[in-house]
């Protein structure tokens, strides 16, 4: 029988493989760079979360350095996705990189001037 601990441990497992597996599928299937980057930064990150949190909390009685580690892994994971897949997408706008042609609303064309107006959106 199971204990509370490894239910929960296999939970997060499993919640984890399904979010990094929902981020796989949102980067194939959404239409631009744009919707695939949001897809890559929340539910990558999550996903990747939950499946160092796991054997943090599986090992936390045993062995204290796997903790230390996860819990270092989460924070530069928290840390470093949110801004790479922000530079990424700024990159991609500046670069002139198309919106997808059901994109109705461009709230960064107020922020960066520098982007020609008459190239919006659509190629």
């Amino acid at each position: 029988m199971p204990t509370s601990l490894e239910l929960l441990v296999t939970v997060m497992m499993v919640l984890g493989t399904f979010l990094t597996v929902v981020a796989c599928v949102g980067l194939l299937r959404f239409p631009d760079v744009y919707c695939r980057l949001h897809a890559a930064g929340k539910a990558g990150t999550l996903g990747v979360s939950l499946l160092i949190l796991a054997p943090m909390l599986y090992f936390v009685s045993s062995e204290a350095w796997v903790f230390v580690r996860g819990a270092f892994g989460i924070y530069f994971q928290f840390l470093t996705t949110p801004a790479a897949t922000h530079i990424l997408a700024r990159a991609s706008y500046v670069s002139d990189y198309a919106l997808h042609e059901r994109t109705a609303v461009d709230d960064l064309r107020a922020f960066l001037p520098s982007r020609p107006h008459e190239t919006y959106g659509r190629e």
